[in-house]
């Protein structure tokens, strides 16, 4: 039976491919996938090949836990095939995928693991049952890694998860500290406008606090030190930004400046129907947080950096236009700008795109 399901699958990608190609940039298609539906204390595991017999295979639950994980890994072995790559797919569920995910990589480092948006896996799901059970879910996650063949995630290091932690923190600080300022407005009486200005104190003087840990942590690690002092020698950008930007983001050298810009979120999302009128907004995808800081540090950008001068004047010359489509691209340009400058490895240069401007003037 072994026999005749291999003879089924297709040969591995590199073999099909001229051998001028080296095979380290080949990309190789993964066969076999493990989808996981994970809850808080356990996860749901169905096994996907393409093959027809795969479509109604087993599905177990294991606990979400070190011993439960063996157990997993265990059961998949008498799916696998040696001879073809295997990984797991799951969708983020925040603490309960990133802590499964560490299992899986302490107990083998070597596994693909793929977290993938919870949205899109949810949007594929639904696409393809009306009914939802824990069963079917793992079911058709499966199925999604083996349509979409999502990347395995990076490795974190655990100044890198204490940053993370620290970043998150605080931006729960922020936001709480937004709302009660903008309820403060809308207050009647002294008593409780003098409740809400003591809640503002105490979580402002928690920020302060969080934002010397952020910095402390920050400078643990060389190489996350490094690359978050090239973001931060971008004017406009300070320590405690290029932290969040780093713990939201990772290493901005992972990124084409495409990939960058999608994982802001700082992109319109177009909308069009037959006939219907072309509409755009901004998509919004990625990380509010990354967002929000990006937002701030733009308003004092804007009067340092030229080039962000230039394109909010030029967009907002255009009709029909508005201040926030204006602000929302020169926060990409921002990002895109700092991405440059972690990528050349030097302090951002006032001067560079003058530079820039005379070497193209000469070549011309």
């Amino acid at each position: 039976m072994e026999q005749n399901l291999l003879e089924t699958l297709p040969p591995p990608a590199f073999e099909s491919l001229p051998q001028t190609q080296p095979k380290q940039q080949i990309k190789e298609h993964i066969w076999q996938w493990f989808g996981l539906d994970v809850s808080k204390d356990s996860f749901t595991a169905a096994y996907y090949s393409g093959l027809p017999d795969t479509k109604n295979s087993e599905v177990v639950s294991f606990e979400s836990s070190r011993k439960g994980v063996k157990k997993f890994l265990n059961w998949r072995k008498k799916h696998t095939f040696s001879d073809y790559p295997s990984a797991i797919v799951m969708e983020s569920t925040g603490y309960y995928s990133r802590n499964l995910t560490d299992i899986f990589l302490k107990l083998d480092s070597s596994i693909h693991v793929s977290i993938c948006n919870a949205r899109s896996v949810s949007y594929y799901i639904k696409s393809h049952a009306e009914n939802k059970t824990d069963q079917s879910d793992a079911r058709f996650i499966s199925r999604y890694g083996y349509d979409f063949q999502p990347l395995s995630v990076k490795i974190k290091s655990r100044d890198e998860k204490l940053l993370k932690e620290f970043v998150s923190e605080r931006m729960k600080v922020v936001k709480m500290m937004t709302m009660l300022t903008n309820k403060s407005h809308s207050l009647e009486y002294a008593e409780t406008k003098a409740i809400n200005k003591g809640i503002i104190d105490f979580l402002n003087k928690k920020k302060q606090e969080l934002d010397k840990k952020i910095v402390e942590v920050s400078k643990l690690s060389v190489e996350m030190d490094n690359e978050i002092a090239l973001i931060d020698s971008v004017p406009g950008i300070g320590r405690v930004s290029a932290s969040v930007i780093y713990a939201e983001l990772g290493s901005l050298k992972q990124y084409t400046r495409l990939q960058l810009s999608g994982m802001s979120g700082l992109f319109p999302k177009i909308s069009q129907s037959g006939t219907s009128m072309n509409k755009s907004k901004l998509a919004k995808s990625g990380s509010s947080n990354l967002r929000q800081i990006l937002y701030m540090d733009s308003i004092k950008a804007i009067e340092i950096i030229p080039s962000l001068r230039e394109l909010r004047k030029r967009l907002l010359a255009r009709e029909n236009s508005r201040k926030m489509t204006a602000m929302c691209a020169c926060m990409r340009k921002l990002l895109l700008i700092a991405k440059g400058v972690v990528d050349s490895g030097i302090p951002y240069d006032p001067s560079f795109q003058q530079k820039k401007g005379e070497v193209s003037h000469k070549t011309a």
